[in-house]
């Protein structure tokens, strides 16, 4: 059992790691020619081009690893269905499952240091072809928001027409304090409101403050050098990276800085579970590979192919319908981001007890 075993994992590991690279490679030419001609014609950006693609292929490396997961492992049992190599192992009493526990096993390793893998190496890779990218489109990192509507803690609202992140200052803003049982309780619209470091305190140098009752009557008076009674401080109006960007733990210190105020963490959350959720849809894919085998033809290689875009599609649509909800907040986000894997799952054991 244990020369069986060792023949197994040699098969599949060999295979996966292979078309793993091969995988990767043709991501990397595919996406390499969509950039290729406009590098041709400013040449004197080519290195930030080579930097870019560089750079992202531990990126192209964790997207492609279940699809490489899958096809590596329906080959490989198909092949021993094909071979009549099955039949034998299953007429000396072993069965299928047990026979490929020790595939199972390593997968189970491979997903978890998937995980390490996006924590340690692709998140921070990403941040370096993206700055290639921007450098080598003229791009240059911005020091002002633009127009910006943020949704802060204890029912405050801002409408900021621009927010200067190195400044720590915000032009043009309006203010707003929602009441409980709703309406506006207060409204501060100021052309210039500045982060005071020593008071630690918003301050708006001149302003008009409408305050509203319970009655909703209005009282209107004109403020200078203001303070603002806000839970919100320069680093919750900081840049946020972009989220392919953004290793685990930088996520998790995002999220846990936005709820000191009670900003909305559903699109940071669902990214967070979703990151780790899908290191773990191998070995989900895995066990369906393991399913398909017992119905490989002579054709195994294109049998492989074709279940491997159809699990694949059927995957994504499901995991981006799922993601958009726990990006909005219709559902909570850990359970947006692992359904996916619990259907798949679920599948997985149905179809088993059917056919085994």
């Amino acid at each position: 059992m244990k020369k069986l075993n060792y023949y197994l994992l040699s098969e599949f590991l060999t295979l996966f790691f292979g078309s793993l690279f091969l995988f990767v490679v043709l991501v990397t030419i595919a996406d390499l020619s969509s950039k290729l001609s406009y590098y041709t014609e400013h040449a004197e950006y080519m290195n930030y081009f080579i930097t870019y693609h560089i750079a992202r292929i531990p990126h192209n490396m964790y997207y492609i690893f279940p699809v490489s997961l899958m096809f590596s492992s329906t080959y490989v049992l198909g092949t021993f269905v094909k071979n009549k190599e099955m039949l034998a192992v299953q007429n000396s009493g072993i069965s299928l499952f047990k026979f490929s526990s020790p595939v199972f096993i390593i997968v189970i390793i491979l997903c978890l240091l998937l995980v390490l893998f996006w924590q340690f190496v692709a998140a921070p890779s990403n941040k370096i072809s993206f700055e290639a990218d921007d450098k080598g489109r003229g791009r240059t990192e911005s020091d002002a928001s633009g127009t910006w509507n943020i949704f802060g803690g204890n029912r405050y609202v801002y409408f900021i027409d621009n927010y200067s992140y190195s400044g720590e200052y915000m032009t043009n803003a309006i203010i707003i304090k929602l009441k409980e049982e709703g309406g506006i309780e207060m409204r501060l619209s100021s052309p210039y409101i500045e982060w005071n470091k020593e008071e630690r305190k918003w301050y708006a140098e001149s302003g008009i403050l409408a305050k509203f009752d319970e009655n909703n009557n209005i009282t209107v008076e004109e403020v200078k050098h203001y303070p603002l009674d806000v839970l919100e401080r320069p680093e919750h109006f900081g840049q946020r990276p972009i989220l392919d960007t953004m290793s685990l733990t930088e996520e998790m210190r995002l999220i846990k800085l936005r709820k000191e105020v009670h900003m909305s963490t559903a699109l940071l959350e669902t990214d967070l579970h979703y990151r780790i959720s899908y290191c773990f849809s191998g070995f989900i894919i895995v066990l369906l590979a393991s399913l398909f085998s017992k119905f490989s033809t002579h054709s195994v290689l294109v049998v492989s192919l074709v279940m491997v875009i159809v699990v694949a599609l059927l995957y994504y649509s499901v995991l981006m319908i799922f993601r958009s909800m726990g990006d909005g907040g219709a559902i909570n986000p850990l359970v947006a981001a692992w359904m996916p894997n619990i259907i798949f799952a679920f599948l997985c054991l149905v179809a088993f007890k059917k056919f085994y």
